[in-house]
């Protein structure tokens, strides 16, 4: 936009007062004042642009960086997820182990209930009688 105003326009609206034969001192000085003006408000665009193309890419910058910790944070989560099944998988095993420890110790249990109340029975005789004995 720069380049066209100072190329282009500004000296064509110089040459076209100068041409018009009204070219007065004061004409050419309001034209030139013109032309400065236009020249800044273009060097004003042309930083307003910089400074934006330069957020936008520190917005870029930003924006990867976020990216990047989500990826970190989903990993993160996996790994959590994961330890989190091991976990209850081990709880699972831990509870059917216990389970069974339990049975075992009932059965353990009757059996030695059923030692007890066998030890305590008054023997039973068990002599053998001759033919013909009665007893």
């Amino acid at each position: 936009m720069h380049n066209i105003l100072t190329r282009g326009l500004l000296p064509m609206v110089v040459g076209a007062t100068l041409l018009a034969g009204c070219a007065t001192k004061d004409a050419v000085q309001m034209a030139q004042a013109t032309a400065d003006a236009a020249r800044m408000q273009a060097e004003q665009a042309r930083s307003t642009a910089d400074q934006a193309i330069s957020s936008a890419q520190l917005a870029q910058q930003r924006a990867d960086q976020a990216n990047g910790s989500a990826q970190q944070a989903q990993q993160t989560a996996n790994s959590a997820q994961t330890v989190a099944n091991s976990a209850q998988s081990t709880a699972q095993n831990a509870a059917s182990s216990a389970e069974q420890a339990r049975a075992d110790a009932i059965a353990a249990e009757q059996r030695a209930q059923q030692v007890e109340q066998a030890q305590q029975r008054p023997p039973t005789r068990t002599t053998r009688l001759a033919r013909g004995e009665r007893g």
